[in-house]
């Protein structure tokens, strides 16, 4: 029961107490005078933020139920069931490992997308767009998976210091993610249509060219057709790469508002963002490649697993979960240091109230809740929080005035 219980310690029993914290927060500051937005959408926001926190602790219970089933009694059976060479049996054996939980997860994501998000007015798709994307995450996560853990598996039989080569494995894949990302796996849940108001593409292209970004292409991503929020961003790596504005965007905020935003996410790439990020997630998978590898074999007993190909893919899968909770600390605290600085430079590639109303036309669109518990944002906030922001831009005084949201 060790395991279990470490399990229950360090990382479902925190993310409850964290999710209970950030819900009485949200509890009390609804009750007080309106922050940022207007008195209907701030109530909105906080209603939508509470009902996400509860199904995210039904997720964290579940989770955890599974977990324990795993240990008790899923590994044991799975393990007799499969009387296959080592190479096809750890194949096998993970990639069922992550269809139940994949399956076991998938109402609580229908419910999040069908009902919860469609309540509060984000979710345009039916349940036919649902399908199809759950059959393509599906099958992605089959074929890709599969790919990987053969190619995991075969080196920790065949590898001495199997870890190493896994390490570097995995980061030449990640980098070719980055690279294929826009170009392979994007198109497949979105279409992309170069963009067709050439006032705007000559202003872009003439912001791209002032701080030296080359790019494939300016391009119009279809959000609507799943929920109304907005966003834009930079995809790929090296020549690949190309800028992203969601259809919503174009909609809601004027040209001076989105050049502010490609600015701040030029902020990125000048600081070199994408690359201290993506070292930092390598960072992580070696310190969790390192520590599966030198698990003591009481875990193993315990799982009543041999140590085998796929008994450390499986922890590697498990022990992702806690080890990741913590080093998010770490993440968050670098990538909202970059975002201040992305801000920055935002600001002065264009201007800081163009920038400020932009990132007050996201909260409001998005239905952000501009509030967390200072513990819940450590954890799980990848951006400072909007007022922090204003702030540092010189523009706190546009949080006060309700009709700088709206599309100018």
């Amino acid at each position: 029961m060790n395991l279990i219980v470490c399990y229950a310690l360090f990382f479902s029993l925190p993310k409850l107490i964290l999710s209970f914290l950030q819900l009485n927060f949200i509890r009390q500051e609804k009750a007080k005078p309106p922050y940022i937005l207007e008195s209907s959408a701030f109530l909105k926001a906080a209603d939508y933020a509470s009902v996400r926190e509860k199904i995210a602790i039904y997720n964290v219970s579940l989770d955890f139920l599974l977990m324990s089933f795993w240990i008790l009694f899923g590994f044991s059976a799975l393990d007799s069931a499969l009387e296959l060479s080592p190479l096809m049996k750890s194949v096998v054996f993970v990639l069922v490992f992550l269809v139940v939980g994949a399956l076991v997860n998938l109402p609580f994501e229908a419910y999040q997308t069908l009902v919860i998000d469609k309540k509060f007015g984000f979710a345009k798709g039916g349940m036919k767009l649902f399908i199809t994307d759950t059959l393509k995450s599906f099958a992605l996560l089959l074929i890709v998976s599969g790919i990987l853990i053969f190619v995991f598996s075969w080196i920790i039989l065949e590898v001495r210091f199997w870890e190493v080569y896994v390490f570097l494995f995995g980061a030449v894949l990640l980098i070719g993610i980055n690279f294929l990302y826009p170009l392979l796996i994007a198109p497949m849940f979105n279409k992309f249509t170069p963009l067709e108001n050439p006032k705007l593409q000559d202003k872009i292209t003439a912001l791209l060219h002032r701080v030296g970004f080359q790019s494939k292409g300016v391009f119009v991503m279809d959000a609507s057709r799943r929920d109304g929020r907005l966003n834009a961003y930079f995809a790929g790596l090296g020549r690949a790469k190309r800028v992203i504005l969601f259809d919503t965007l174009l909609e809601k905020i004027s040209s001076d508002s989105i050049l502010a935003v490609l600015g701040h996410e030029l902020g990125h790439f000048k600081h070199y963002d994408i690359y201290k990020m993506l070292g930092l997630v390598l960072g992580f998978f070696g310190i969790l490649l390192f520590v599966v590898a030198n698990l003591p074999e009481s875990l193993f007993v315990e799982a009543n697993l041999e140590r085998s190909a796929h008994a450390l893919i499986v922890f590697l899968l498990l022990l992702s979960s806690p080890i990741g909770l913590y080093f998010m600390l770490l993440v968050n605290w670098r990538s909202c240091q970059n975002e201040f600085a992305a801000d920055r430079f935002g600001a002065e590639l264009t201007s800081a109230e163009s920038l400020s109303n932009a990132l007050l036309v996201l909260v409001k669109e998005n239905n952000s809740f501009p509030l967390a518990h200072p513990l819940y944002m450590r954890f799980f906030y990848s951006h400072p929080p909007l007022m922090a922001r204003l702030m540092a831009l010189g523009c706190a005084n546009l949080a006060n005035q309700p009709q700088n949201i709206q599309k100018v």
